[in-house]
């Protein structure tokens, strides 16, 4: 059994994984954002409830960049208390001595499909999962890349839109998340809206709606090869909540095809539809802990 965490700005999940990767059980806690020490203590006493089932390791989906050798938080996110801990470590010594592995969340996702998901029959794959932000991550040979300062795959700072005259760029996770699409869908129709009546107003063919949705897809086919020219993977995996929408999807594809058809492309992306949902980072995060120290 492993004791596996995803931590959030709002709660840490947590599940009791088996060997191959399936949750048996799991729960949530409030997290401690200012506090290392409360941060820390809340996830031992989650081990020490488990610790005799027979925990065999501990590992970790976080926010941030992070030092995957080091077990070392760079960044954090919305968890202050995270900002240079090295999480790994601390929780070791809390915890028996146990081993620990830790990632960031967007690549935890990514190691999910690449192992046991969507893209478990490819080598190489990247995932973007749409939500607050758009978590990404690329992985060669069932290995994440990281980057030489941690950044690989983080697809939320890629920038669009770049206006010399004015110097001004958006960024694709702010611009073009599930909720940078909602706040501009409330401010052309003066609506409160969430994302089924979102869809329901584009399938209904709603004119603001529609142009502003295959604004959406077009762009996100756009990033789509560009990181099919960057990193070249065999399958691009689309996630987030969004995703459930079968329209979503094939949106996407078509300006995948569009694009194809009208300018001079070596190679048409491959998209598909995540397989794991919310316990995508607990999953994936086993797969790194594998990785680290059972040669997966």
């Amino acid at each position: 059994m492993y004791l596996v965490f995803d931590v959030g700005g709002t709660f840490i999940k947590y599940g009791l994984l088996n060997d191959h990767g399936e949750v048996l059980e799991k729960d949530k806690i409030p997290t401690t954002i200012d506090d290392a020490e409360g941060f820390l203590q809340s996830m031992v006493d989650v081990y020490q409830a488990y610790k005799n089932k027979g925990i065999k390791g501990i590992a970790f989906s976080i926010p941030g960049l992070v030092d995957v050798e080091a077990g070392k938080q760079i960044t954090g996110g919305a968890v202050k208390c995270l900002h240079g801990m090295e999480i790994g470590k601390e929780m070791s010594k809390r915890c028996d001595g146990i081993n620990v592995a830790v990632e960031n969340d967007g690549k935890c996702a990514a190691l999910a499909e690449a192992w046991i998901g969507a893209a478990k029959d490819y080598q190489n794959s990247s995932i973007l999962a749409f939500g607050t932000g758009i978590a990404g991550g690329n992985v060669i040979n069932k290995h994440v890349i990281h980057g030489g300062n941690l950044m690989a795959g983080e697809a939320s700072f890629q920038i669009t839109h770049p206006d010399f005259a004015n110097m001004k760029i958006s960024q694709f996770g702010f611009y073009y998340s599930t909720i940078g699409i909602l706040a501009k869908a409330k401010k052309l129709i003066g609506e409160d809206i969430n994302g089924e009546q979102l869809f329901n107003y584009y399938l209904n063919g709603r004119e603001e709606i529609v142009a502003l949705m295959n604004d959406w897809f077009f762009n996100i086919a756009c990033q789509c090869y560009n990181l099919q020219c960057i990193v070249d993977p065999d399958v691009i995996c689309i996630g987030g909540g969004v995703s459930a929408q079968p329209s979503f999807v094939e949106g996407i594809r078509k300006y995948i095809d569009i694009i194809y058809n009208n300018t001079f492309q070596m190679h048409k992306p491959q998209i598909v539809v995540c397989k794991f949902k919310n316990d995508s980072n607990l999953i994936g995060a086993l797969y790194n802990y594998k990785q680290m120290y059972e040669n997966a």
